[in-house]
């Protein structure tokens, strides 16, 4: 109890008022074996979007690696869920060209494994919603914390409305974002064909606008974007061909419309891409950075 009481105040602190207008970006960036690295507010919170939905992966494949479920297990469509806040039922808003398949089943069952590639693959926030009423936001973050990812909160499902004007939002920092990505490829809190199974996932991640347009053509990503109002987040292992796989995460807000945030994620990677091969210094990714945040922010 006094792990979520703790969780519940930073996410709280992290929802206060931030005096900086325009543009920011976090960078998180490292090699599996840790020989290159970069950080550059990598500590810095922002809204999670639909990044988190990495976490839900993790323990879904947790629980079916100790025989707690099957993804074979079905679960019922259903657009009804609680408020942390206060137990009140709410629906969330649904648009076909978002949610596709999982919308068309509303009163049906569908399987673990289908509803689970619908909120990676196409980011679907309902079936998010209705994995994250089985795993439970407090068993996510318990697992979050044995890879070393502290710095992503998970508290709660998609559009709880009544959590988000209490500051209760789901949280990451690039830092934990990427102990998440790194977990995903060698922890040990699931099997080798776990961790296969979802990096074939994210491998299938329908939005490639940012990191994946940043590498040289045919480079293999696994990664998972996030997307809400000024936000605009990608995070991403990348496997050069021949080369040893790094872990890039972008986090980026306040920027003055989702394509220039969007661009100023794919410059990252270029110069990330750069430094991984040793042709430009971390100074200079850095000096890159702050002039894609003064380029984004307001006058």
């Amino acid at each position: 109890m006094n792990r979520i009481l703790s969780l519940l105040f930073i996410a709280l602190f992290g929802c206060s008022a931030d005096p900086q207008t325009g543009g920011e970006i976090a960078v998180a960036m490292s090699t599996l074996n840790g020989e290159t690295s970069f950080f550059y507010k990598e500590k810095k919170v922002f809204h999670a979007a639909s990044t988190m939905k990495t976490a839900v992966m993790l323990e879904l494949y947790r629980m079916r690696d100790s025989g707690e479920l099957s993804l074979k297990d079905s679960l019922l469509v259903v657009n009804q869920f609680n408020s942390i806040v206060d137990g009140s039922t709410f629906s969330m808003e649904l648009a076909e060209s978002e949610e596709g398949e999982v919308m068309a089943r509303l009163g049906e069952k569908m399987s673990l494994k289908d509803l689970n590639e619908a909120m990676i693959a196409t980011s679907s926030n309902l079936a998010t919603n209705i994995l994250l009423n089985m795993v439970k936001p407090e068993q996510v973050m318990k697992t979050v914390s044995e890879v070393g990812a502290e710095g992503v909160l998970v508290l709660r499902g998609v559009e709880d409305f009544k959590a988000y004007e209490k500051g209760l939002s789901n949280r990451t920092d690039a830092h934990g974002m990427m102990m998440l990505m790194r977990a995903v490829v060698e922890s040990p809190v699931v099997s080798d064909d776990s961790r296969d199974a979802m990096l074939r996932i994210l491998g299938r991640q329908e939005f490639n606008e940012m990191i994946p347009v940043g590498l040289p053509a045919g480079t293999e990503v696994a990664h998972k974007t996030g997307r809400i109002t000024s936000i605009c987040h990608d995070a991403a292992i990348v496997f050069p061909p021949l080369q040893e796989p790094f872990i890039l995460v972008i986090l980026t807000k306040g920027f003055e419309n989702h394509d220039q945030a969007t661009a100023a994620g794919v410059a990252v990677t270029k110069s990330v891409y750069s430094l991984y091969r040793g042709e430009v210094s971390a100074s200079f990714l850095e000096d890159t950075i702050i002039r894609l945040e003064n380029e984004g922010s307001a006058d």
